[in-house]
């Protein structure tokens, strides 16, 4: 799944400061590349910066073998400006909307549903509350592990109370919110597209934190905690490299 990142400019410019490639190295490239024409950079310029950038994060890379995806992103630099927006408002009428489904599991997936929506609404004002996104990366951004019929299931109990609704083209599985009410008080802002579902159970009261090195919401398990996994992990790794 395509990571999702409101402030692009912040974000290139962190990465820049701190190279790594990552796991999916075309979207780096990608918002590099886009970063450095709105800054004014010719297309020949950006090419080579993109190649320093890849050998910043690993010297041994064969730039031969990027050249085609390198001339790709650069080629679309100018079709995409940078995403920035500060934040994506929920207002109060949609929070009680959600708040009426039955089961936690749909309200979950009701809010990640709706910040999907004004997501894609911010990035393009046409969007009119379309969400495009896999049913599977949906999901996942809902903390909702289930199995794919159970899935579907959910999807189709929010369409048949009329949260959302469906495409009229067929093979068209786009989702249409219909619950996004801009009139009513903002009671929440999100700016982070990571675990959505559980900064929804931390809005709702329940025992989540935010993780103080990359600040994910997650689910708190003891009160000395401070850390997700993943950077529980990290500081412990480099304590033992240190003590060695």
């Amino acid at each position: 799944m395509k990571e999702i990142v409101t402030n692009e400019r912040a974000y290139v410019e962190q990465i820049l400061n701190c190279p790594k490639i990552g796991s999916k190295p075309m979207e780096s490239l990608s918002r590099i590349a886009r970063y450095y024409y709105s800054e004014g950079y010719a297309k020949d310029e950006i090419h080579k910066l993109l190649e320093e950038y890849l050998l910043k994060c690993d010297p041994t890379f064969n730039l031969v073998k990027w050249q085609t995806s390198i001339d790709m992103v650069v080629g679309s630099a100018s079709k995409y400006p940078l995403i920035d927006i500060q934040g994506v408002p929920i207002t109060r009428s949609e929070l009680k909307k959600i708040s009426k489904l039955r089961s936690k599991m749909l309200r979950k997936l009701m809010f990640t549903l709706l910040c999907l929506a004004k997501y894609c609404n911010a990035v393009n004002p046409s969007n009119n509350n379309w969400v495009n996104f896999k049913d599977k990366d949906i999901f996942s951004l809902a903390n909702i592990v289930i199995a794919t019929k159970r899935q579907s299931l959910l999807i189709n109990d929010l369409w048949s109370m009329g949260y959302i609704g469906y495409s009229k083209m067929v093979d068209n599985t786009n989702l249409n919110v219909k619950i996004v009410d801009e009139d009513s008080p903002v009671d929440l802002v999100v700016l982070d597209y990571r675990n959505l579902g559980n900064q929804y159970l931390r809005y709702c009261g329940e025992s989540y934190i935010e993780c103080q090195i990359c600040g994910k919401v997650i689910a708190k398990r003891s009160n000395r905690q401070l850390y997700c996994s993943e950077c529980s992990a990290k500081r412990a790794g480099r304590a033992v490299a240190k003590s060695s």
